[in-house]
């Protein structure tokens, strides 16, 4: 029995990392490469004490110098494989030249050529199978460092208040919940409910006006998004995989490469069609926005046991994605949606904040979120119902995102996330007694269309004039 422990305790000490976002050579036989990431060790190592000291804030348990070490070794053995290459080519080249050569040369000195060729064709062979294993086991470390944190995140453990609109009335006293609301809402569990009567019509129109909004407003062009991603595009954005639903496959060619649900309201929705885009910076910034669904876990347990529609693991969500050229550029982008954000959500008079989540509420992607939350009375504190996030250009580097300045590629600064979540939205409004019929949408169709009409009959009228 200890000999079969120590085996599989040695079994696990060897275990290679596998990831979908970096396969190696012994590797591709099995798993086609959907995406190779650009890694920019120089970049990430540049600034020591600043990764360091991001991994600190973040609480990752995450050894810099172990990684380093790795790191060291791997070049070591890259720079030995390249060594052997050079020498390899050197030797191909010779062979070319006595060939073409007129003089007589003895065959013992091409003979010798072609036996060190082959010395050297093995040694590299050796070696590849030999770098493999060190390459996962550095490559699987290194993409899990996290992004630098952006300079306006908060260095405590507490939140940084951006915005407040309207104090909530009698925070002290615990309010009604919504699930009393039965002739609205019917609730079976995180994962199955249902909306009727106007909360189901609120759900759809908030979505819609919203979005609406940022076109018209904000300059931004709505897009249709679909409700999958492949397990790659999740690593690129470094999302736990648990965020979402597994899809159970019948015929799954890339079995590292599975499907989740994340919805076509999700930030991972984006990026299968950012994936190796390079684009011109005269379209920059690139501003999008698009409805549809969520399924993330990801913010369900942050609200109690009690399941409710703040812990649902599905909503309509409306979901923005830009793309600058610069990080200065990324802050102004970021501060136009908040301020649309701010326009919505002040026209709904709901008491609710803006603030800056954190930094170990953040995944390593994101340099930098921002989180509306409006105030719940039945758990007498604010909740999520969106967020954007400032992500660098580290989601870029590893889906090849970039644009082309002259003879180089800059890979570009992201913003994104749900700037509205339907349901936890309705869930607050129903408890603050907020009748959902008579709410004021910014961007809704019936403003627009009654606006629009105004203005045809004013032109028809000046036809007569």
């Amino acid at each position: 029995m200890l000999n079969l422990r120590t085996t599989l305790r040695r079994i696990k000490i060897t275990r290679r990392h596998i990831s979908a976002l970096y396969i190696t050579g012994d590797k591709a036989n099995e798993n086609y490469v959907t995406l190779q990431p650009f890694l920019d060790f120089t970049d990430t190592f540049r600034d020591k004490t600043e990764l360091e000291r991001s991994i600190a804030r973040r609480w990752l348990d995450v050894n810099l110098d172990a990684v380093l070490s790795k790191y060291h070794k791997y070049q070591s053995h890259q720079g030995e494989l390249l060594r052997l290459d050079e020498e390899r080519e050197s030797v191909t080249k010779q062979l070319k030249v006595l060939a073409k050569s007129c003089q007589e040369v003895e065959e013992a000195v091409v003979q010798q050529l072609k036996e060190r060729g082959k010395k050297l064709r093995n040694d590299v062979k050796i070696l590849k199978q030999t770098i493999y294993p060190i390459e996962d086991d550095f490559i699987h470390d290194f993409l899990n460092l996290p992004n630098l944190l952006h300079s306006q995140c908060p260095s405590g453990q507490e939140e940084t208040l951006l915005y407040r609109h309207a104090l909530p009335e009698n925070a002290r006293k615990k309010g009604p919940s919504h699930l009393e609301r039965e002739d609205l809402i019917h609730f079976v569990d995180n994962n199955r409910y249902y909306m009727m009567d106007q909360a189901a019509h609120f759900d759809v129109n908030a979505m819609q006006a919203l979005a609406r909004y940022f076109v018209t407003k904000g300059d931004f062009i709505q897009t249709a998004n679909p409700d999958f991603a492949r397990c790659v595009l999740l690593e690129a954005n470094a999302t736990p995989l648990e965020h979402y639903h597994l899809v159970k496959e019948e015929h799954l060619q890339n079995k590292l490469n599975t499907a989740f649900l994340t919805g076509g309201g999700s930030f991972e929705s984006y990026l299968g069609a950012m994936t190796k885009l390079c684009v011109y910076p005269s379209v920059l910034p690139l501003r999008y926005v698009c409805c549809g669904r969520s399924y993330s876990r990801a913010e369900s347990h942050q609200y109690g046991s009690l399941s409710s529609l703040y812990t649902a693991t599905q909503t309509n969500a409306v979901q923005c994605f830009i793309a600058t050229q610069t990080s200065n550029q990324a802050d102004e982008q970021l501060e136009h949606v908040l301020n649309l954000a701010i326009d919505f959500y002040k026209a709904l008079d709901v008491p609710f904040r803006i603030v800056y989540a954190p930094a170990t509420s953040l995944t390593s992607a994101e340099s930098l979120r921002a989180v509306v939350e409006v105030y719940a009375p039945s758990l007498q504190r604010y909740i999520s119902v969106g967020r954007i996030s400032n992500y660098g250009n580290y989601v870029s580097k590893r889906i090849l995102f970039s644009t082309r300045r002259g003879k180089e590629y800059d890979f570009l600064h992201l913003i994104g996330g749900p700037v509205l979540y339907t349901s936890r939205l309705i869930a607050a409004l129903l408890e603050h007694g907020i009748q959902l019929e008579k709410c004021r949408l910014l961007g809704s169709a019936n403003g627009q269309l009654k606006t629009t009409l105004q203005n045809d009959i004013q032109q028809f009228k000046e036809l007569f004039k």
